[in-house]
């Protein structure tokens, strides 16, 4: 059955959000979230056969769809929070950039799901921008220029790859995972190895792999809470394996220099290690999630360049975790800020005396993101560990257990710190009307 259904949702959010939405007064904020809803529910009842069969679209359909239900409850308080914001406009962009997820999560072909990423550059940076201040407007700018500039590399690889296939006359088909693989033997070594280059790296720049993860800190931290969400929930991942997608429709030439496997390998590696570091010197409570991210993606690209299967199920399985726990703390860190008042870790202390809630649900979601058994992360992560023993990467395990021991590290230290230690604090800031959560 066709996983077309699934792009109705957000096209019926689109066309709210540009007529009822946009009234002077409007704050029908439910409507969005009760047509999320339905919309999740019934794609999911189509899909389901695909998810029991472990498809990869149906996996990333139903998980993508899962993660706007959330995002667009989140938005229901967190515009709440932010009455400056114009709801028409933020559902707008919202319901677009939903729609790129999920046209990227259908994709079978490589050109659209370029158009696809390219598009959700364009659409997310525009909820950056509804933040309206100099950071957020800085980060954009940001954004906009880097996985842009990516993404036309990965263009480049593309153009290549089509030029040399062109003479079967598919036109766009031509670019089909299932005609690439068919095709690939035709395609000259030297411009599948070139061409495998820099489709790694554009789209490794959207997905936040170092050292093309530049952008990645500052949109995410200056994102809408439950953009953030969707941002570093779903968008890292999907880049990442539309990157695996073409790997393994186009495989490496024999005695090639360096293959995509192992690009995911070196790059995945890099990310683990500088992601791990950097948790421990921050000092902003969304940067800290969105370093996270980037050693997430970077143990995502690890797997996926093993290529086995239970290494790509588990990537998989990864990639579904982070999703969940990622956006969940992205949306408690974007109401936490505006309880406290400030973004700064040392300002949000003493968290499970102002709120048993709170302080439960954001101390789940840090102690799952760092690995701790028995959650999620810590079964997926295990089993990428003993895919690279398995196929004798010591030094990629080394590398991946050392960032793992930092993250846990840095996770629980920052954690302890926001639910408990207020020594630092004045007087004049625990009894501010700020501080009520």
């Amino acid at each position: 059955m066709s996983y077309s259904w699934s792009l109705m949702g957000p096209i019926a959010i689109t066309l709210l959000a540009t007529t009822v939405l946009r009234r002077p007064g409007s704050r029908r904020f439910k409507w969005i979230q009760a047509l999320v809803a339905v919309n999740f529910v019934a794609v999911f009842f189509v899909i389901f056969h695909g998810i029991e069969a472990g498809s990869w679209r149906a996996i990333f359909i139903a998980t993508t769809n899962f993660i706007a239900l959330t995002s667009a409850w989140d938005s229901i308080y967190w515009l709440k929070e932010h009455p400056s914001i114009a709801p028409g406009r933020y559902y707008l962009w919202w319901s677009l950039f939903w729609g790129a997820l999920i046209v990227v999560s259908l994709s079978q072909n490589l050109a659209l799901s370029w158009l696809a990423l390219e598009f959700s550059t364009l659409s997310s940076a525009a909820l950056i921008v509804e933040m309206s201040d100099r950071h957020s407007l800085e980060a954009a700018w940001k954004y906009m220029v880097i996985a842009s500039v990516g993404l036309i590399l990965g263009l480049i690889g593309i153009v290549f790859v089509y030029a040399s296939l062109r003479y079967q006359g598919l036109s766009w088909s031509t670019l089909d995972y299932g005609n690439l693989h068919a095709q690939y033997s035709n395609i000259a070594p030297t411009v599948r190895e070139l061409a495998t280059i820099f489709i790694v790296t554009g789209f490794g720049t959207k997905a936040g792999l170092v050292p093309f993860h530049t952008w990645l800190p500052d949109a995410h931290s200056e994102a809408p809470s439950p953009v953030s969400g969707l941002l570093s929930g779903i968008l890292l991942g999907l880049s990442l394996f539309t990157v695996a997608r073409f790997i393994n429709a186009v495989p490496a030439v024999a005695g090639s220099v360096i293959s995509g496997s192992e690009l995911l390998m070196i790059f995945g590696s890099i990310s683990v290690v500088i992601g791990s570091l950097a948790l421990l010197v921050q000092h902003d409570l969304k940067r800290l999630l969105a370093y996270s991210s980037i050693e997430q993606v970077g143990i995502m690209a690890v797997a996926l360049g093993v290529g086995s299967r239970v290494a790509l199920d588990a990537a998989l399985a990864q990639f579904v975790f982070h999703a969940l726990i990622k956006s969940t703390l992205f949306y408690s860190a974007g109401h936490l800020t505006v309880g406290y008042g400030t973004k700064r870790i040392d300002g949000i202390t003493d968290l499970i005396a102002r709120s048993r809630f709170q302080s439960f649900l954001w101390a789940a979601g840090i102690l799952a993101l760092a690995g701790l058994p028995p959650l999620g992360l810590a079964y997926s992560e295990w089993l990428i560990i003993s895919q690279l023993w398995i196929h004798h990467a010591y030094g990629v395990v080394l590398l991946i257990c050392g960032g793992l021991t930092l993250t846990f590290a840095a996770l629980t230290h920052h954690l302890i710190r926001t639910l408990w230690d207020s020594s630092h604090l004045g007087s004049e800031y625990r009894t501010s009307p700020q501080g009520a959560i």
